[in-house]
This record gives C-alpha cells, structure tokens and sequence, in this order.
C-alpha cells in the first residue's frame, strides 16, 4: 500500500501557496504519507527539480499540475507540458493522452452547493452532472478534496459512482496544516511517476480522509 497526496500547491509555482517544498515534503513525512505529488496551477515544475527534491529528502515526489481548462480545473500527471494557449478540455484530453498521462477532475463541483435550490443530491441531479464535458473528458475524479465540504464530497463520489469511476483524494493543500487531510491509498507500491500513471489508470486505487499523525 502507498499512501499519496495527489493535490499540493507551494510558494515556489503557485501564488497562492504558503509553503515551501522542503516544508510540503516535511509534513507529509510527519503525517504519515508515502508521497506527494506537486501540483502548481498551470505551471510544470522541471524534471530535474523534482528528482532533486526527492533525492534530497529521500522521499517519493511527483510532478504534476492543475490545469484551468474551459470546464474546469483538472490535475494532470505523466506529461510534462502544455502550451499556454490550450485550454479546450478536448484538446487538454488529447494532450495527456499522447503523453500516455492521466487527468483527473479537481473538485469538480466546487461552488455548486451555493447554487443549489433544496440542496437534495437527487438521481436527476447526479446523471445531469455526469453529462458535463469536464465529467467525461477525465480518466477519473477527485471525489475526497481537502478544501471542500461534506455536501461537495457526497456529490462527487455519486457522480463517481455513476461513471464507474473509482475517485481519488488529494488535500487541496496550500499550507502545510493541510497536507495529508486527504489522500489516496493505492494498493500497489509507486515508486515513480509512471507507476503513479500506470496505477491510476488501472484504477487500483481509494481515497482516504483524516490521515492522523503518527
């Protein structure tokens, strides 16, 4: 089993992060996680920096990003570039996918909860989502995220559950108070990105919530 955060931002690719790398990483070992993946909003952190910061901390790091597409926000992973200019999920989608990577819907129903008129999850409700082009352009969802209410959660893994899509964890984390609130429990050992990529898509995956400190 390997515990991973899928879902951080820091101060060194996200403007909105207030922790550093070597403070993500710290934390995450303190909570009890096997890895994280860096996830910075529409920036890919080099290669080398990443191994850099796992060879220096002995520890499992992953790059990745969050993507602003047309549809929504969607976490990428096992590609490494996307032009600045492209934003239509299909062509997002069409990227990763000759990459060989994976995309994942982050917080897919942020906001809706406001928008709601009875607040009731109804099976109407929950097939009219799944026809969003963000739902189906993604090889999964995030169905556990740290920066999201009970309500929000509930949705996403009925939506999940209606796509036979097994949903992942990620913390949302921008400060390291959060890292580790959610995760991912993969039942096989990554080592690296590619069986990051590979165990995803071969959905050998839960999400988990409420990692305690060991």
């Amino acid at each position: 089993m390997t515990l991973i955060d899928l879902h951080t931002h820091t101060r060194s690719g996200s403007v909105c992060g207030y922790m550093w790398p070597d403070e993500l990483v710290e934390q995450a070992k303190r909570v009890g996680l096997d890895g994280v993946c860096i996830t910075e909003h529409d920036s890919f952190w080099r290669q080398e920096r990443i191994l850099g910061l796992a060879r220096k901390h002995d520890y499992l790091v992953i790059g990745g990003a969050e993507v602003t597409t047309d549809c929504g926000e969607v976490l990428v992973f096992g590609i490494h570039t996307l032009p600045l200019n492209v934003s239509n999920i299909r062509e997002v989608r069409k990227r990763v996918d000759e990459a060989g990577g994976v995309m994942i819907a982050a917080h897919p129903f942020r906001g809706l909860a406001a928008r709601s008129d009875t607040g009731e999850i109804t099976p109407e409700l929950v097939d009219r989502l799944a026809e969003l082009p963000l739902i189906q352009h993604v090889h999964e969802l995030e169905v556990l995220n740290g920066a999201s209410g009970a309500w929000e959660r509930r949705l996403a893994r009925d939506v999940a559950d209606r796509m036979n899509r097994t949903g992942t964890g990620g913390s949302d984390a921008h400060g390291i108070t959060r890292v580790g609130c959610c995760y991912t429990s993969f039942e096989v050992e990554v080592k690296d990105e590619e069986g990051l990529v590979q165990a995803l898509r071969d959905g050998r995956f839960t999400a988990g919530s409420s990692l305690v400190y060991r």
